[in-house]
């Protein structure tokens, strides 16, 4: 095994005892793999978590770098006293070349056969269900998580919510690339869900350096990904622009909506455009 492997051996878990905390909640981010997929991920539980109740969950995906856990960190620095949550699932579609070994993921080369035989997205899709049943079970996590994801992790993002819709509570995409990848052969989602998930696009008011240059590429892309879900069926809002923020995941302006729609769900739907 090799030493990325070596370092992201699943951890084991004592049974959560009710009514104890658990000594990793707080800053903490663990390793884990999936109890019935091959599919990695990076879980931090907020203070104060304890067994024997429901706890909201937000997934995060990473850009084209897959840092995976140096992006949660960045929602695990965020969530302040929030009672989130957070997991990153290494997911091989959000951008750049996938079939890689260590670093950054630490997949075998059985577990990439299995990613080449079944398909980057569907292995994707079922990993992520599978992560989202472990975090159910094993922390109480609630049955419906929010998603976000930034830059490439669009591509995971999009295809998610225009498959998906029932699976998540709440979107936020952040600067987004889209491509229609995982859609090539239709497949769109024709569930009711579709109408009422709350998507927000977010933006950095400030990005600085080569990224300027780019954001007119995401910004079409982002559009194209709003079109398409338009198209069929789902309902959009205007995009949020955080002032002053450089590009990256945004996790403070993200993490703040999905309070919002948390406590009030019933105050924000959807506007359309």
């Amino acid at each position: 095994m090799n030493p990325a492997a070596i370092l992201l051996t699943v951890l084991v878990l004592a049974t959560p005892v009710a009514g104890t905390t658990h000594p990793d909640a707080g800053n903490a981010v663990s390793a884990h793999q999936s109890k019935t997929h091959p599919m990695r991920y990076w879980l931090s539980l907020p203070a104060g978590w304890t067994p024997g109740r429901s706890w909201p969950v937000v997934v995060v995906i990473a850009d084209a770098h897959r840092d995976f856990r140096d992006n949660l960190q960045r929602f695990v620095a965020a969530r302040g006293t929030r009672p989130l949550i957070l997991v990153a699932p290494e997911v091989v579609t959000c951008g750049g070349t996938s079939g890689q070994t260590s670093p950054p993921y630490a997949y075998t080369e059985p577990e990439w056969r299995a990613v080449q035989e079944a398909g980057a997205f569907a292995f994707d899709d079922a990993g992520l269900a599978a992560v989202l049943a472990d975090v159910h079970s094993t922390w109480g996590g609630e049955e419906k998580p929010f998603l976000t994801g930034w830059e490439a992790g669009g591509h995971t993002v999009w295809e998610q919510v225009l498959r998906r819709p029932e699976r998540w509570r709440a979107v936020a995409p952040v600067s987004t690339n889209y491509l229609g990848r995982g859609l090539e052969s239709g497949g769109y989602s024709t569930a009711p869900e579709r109408r009422t998930l709350p998507i927000q696009v977010f933006w950095c008011g400030a990005p600085t350096g080569d990224v300027a240059q780019s954001m007119a590429v995401l910004h079409a892309q982002t559009e194209r990904a709003l079109d398409e879900a338009r198209r069929h069926g789902f309902t959009t809002r205007p995009d949020r622009v955080v002032a002053g923020a450089d590009h990256g995941p945004l996790p403070e302006a993200v993490l703040a909506w999905f309070d919002q729609t948390r406590q009030a769900p019933r105050a924000t739907g959807a506007v359309s455009r």
